[in-house]
Parts: structure tokens; sequence; C-alpha cells
């Protein structure tokens, strides 16, 4: 299940299909498996986008810190956001003083878990943990997660109890997706050093720079407030790569292509049509998608 082997088997899927070379387009953990492939068979590359890149050459303690300080920042962001809404619980606060309001409902939740009109699970620090984090991933998210948090205030965790659901893919009839099971089996074998001392396989990768040593250019995407692949990932997988083609994403969500940049997407179509990489610049969100999503949401 480790990420080595499924960079093999990716590559028996390309010949299969008969291409020469592959383009590639992957998201968060998909930029691990591309930047490897990409190490391991240079020259089997035509044109590869790594989007919400994670740093193969970083231990797991590291990762975890950074993804801390990114979605501290993602939450800092929404927040400055939320100021602007009629139904923010947070109006009239500094940001500093609406991060210790948020800590005070995580004590709260913790000490004395919020009542929920959905079922009878509890709604306790954890899973308001879990649905502010998991709103964090997309702005479109943010709505909800204001009305949630205003209710919750109130003592009904309902809402943020949906999110929560959400977030670790449990299903309306109670049942839960395959999804972290999943995610244990391909860490424990990616990253030995991770809390996995009963896994039954041994490791096949230490973490180490990918450098694709002959591979063509690669573009990598770093959006600026990503609060699960941080900016400062990206970064560091473009230096790291002989031809790595940085494009900042200067914008809140989990990676950039499709996410409302008109400028960005058309940088990253170009490339994957003419596999002529773009020279590294920034881009912003369009005007108007932000208000889009968010009224879309709010409905």
């Amino acid at each position: 299940m480790g990420t080595v082997e499924v960079a093999r088997d990716m590559d028996v899927m390309r010949a299969a299909l008969g291409d020469e070379r592959l383009t590639y387009l992957g998201f968060s953990y998909g930029t691990y498996l591309g930047s490897l492939y990409a190490d391991m068979y240079p020259t089997r590359v035509r044109a590869m986008v790594l989007d919400g890149a994670e740093d193969p050459s970083q231990d797991t303690e590291d990762f975890i810190e950074d993804q801390d300080r990114g979605f501290e920042v993602a939450t800092e962001s929404f927040l400055r956001d939320c100021f602007k809404a009629k139904d923010c619980p947070f109006k009239g606060h500094s940001v500093k003083a609406a991060v210790k309001k948020l800590d005070r409902l995580y004590d709260r939740a913790d000490q004395s878990p919020l009542r929920n009109e959905y079922d009878a699970r509890q709604v306790s620090e954890a899973v308001v943990r879990s649905a502010v984090e998991y709103s964090m991933y997309q702005t479109a998210t943010w709505p909800r997660l204001r009305q949630a948090l205003a209710q919750a205030y109130k003592g009904d965790g309902t809402k943020l109890l949906q999110l929560a659901d959400e977030s670790n893919g449990r299903r309306p009839n109670g049942r839960y997706d395959n999804s972290f099971e999943a995610l244990m089996a391909i860490n424990c074998v990616d990253h030995p050093e991770s809390p996995c001392p009963f896994w039954p396989v041994k490791g096949s990768r230490s973490p180490a720079k990918v450098q694709a040593k002959g591979a063509p250019p690669i573009v990598v995407v770093g959006t600026t407030r990503d609060p699960a692949t941080p900016y400062k990932e990206a970064q560091a997988l473009a230096k790291q790569l002989e031809q790595g083609v940085l494009l900042t994403n200067d914008a809140d969500g989990h990676t950039g292509y499709r996410r409302g940049s008109s400028c960005l997407d058309r940088k990253v179509d170009d490339y994957l049509l003419t596999a002529k990489a773009p020279r590294p610049s920034t881009c912003r969100p369009d005007a108007t998608t932000h208000a889009k999503a968010q009224a879309k949401a709010s409905t």
C-alpha cells in the first residue's frame, strides 16, 4: 500500500494505456505520489502538475508542526472574513480576541459537550475541532461554519456535528467510508516514524528529497493560506525538483486549480495541453468568485 508501490502500479497503467509519457494532475497526497513517480521515472513524464504540494523530504513531526500552523493561519483568515458577515458570532472582535473566544468554545465542549438535535451523540471538543478544521479546506464552507458556531455559542452543536461527519466520512446511515483506514495503511508504510509500531509491514521509504533528474519542467502549485499543505511545502518541492516551476495562488483553502482563479486555471490548462511550462508567477481568485461561493453556500 506504500506510495512507491503505487507509483510502480501507475507506470504499469501508463504502459497499458499506450502512452509513451505520463500526463498527470495530482492534488494534496497526489503530489507526493506524482513527485515520487517523477523521481523514479523522470523520462516517462510528459507534463505534471502538483497542486497542494507535500514536501517528500520532510519528516512526520515537522509536517504536523507546519500543518498546525497552516490551520492557524487559515482560521485567522476565516475570522477576518467572518467579521464582514451579518451572522458572524465574532462581530466586533479583533482576530486575537476571536481566537480566544473560539478556544473557550473548545474548552466548554470538552467540559460539557454541546447538545445535538440530530441524534444521541455528544458534541465534544474533538467534534468541534474537526468541524472547524474541515471548514478551512474551502471558503465555500465558511458560511455554514459561521452559522454552526453561532448556534454552538447558544449550546446547540447540531450543525458542527454535521460538518464533522462530513470530515470523518460518516454517511447518513451511520456507516463510515474507509478513508481513515486507507490513510493509516499508506502512511504506516510511507512514514515508518509515524505512530505505527504495530504495523506488520516495514516502511519502504524514508524522508528524502526528490529531484526528478531528466524530467521536463514540473509545475508546482502552492496556495498561500492552504491549511493542509502549507505554502512552504510547495516552495520546498519546487526547489528540490531539477526543473520545478512554482505557481503561487494567493488565496484561501486547500489546493488552487479550479478553485476560482481564471489566471491559475489558464496557466495549468495551457501547460497540460502543450507541455510548455509557464514562468513562475502569482495568481489570485477572480473578484466575484468568493462572493458567489458564499452566497451559494448561504442558501
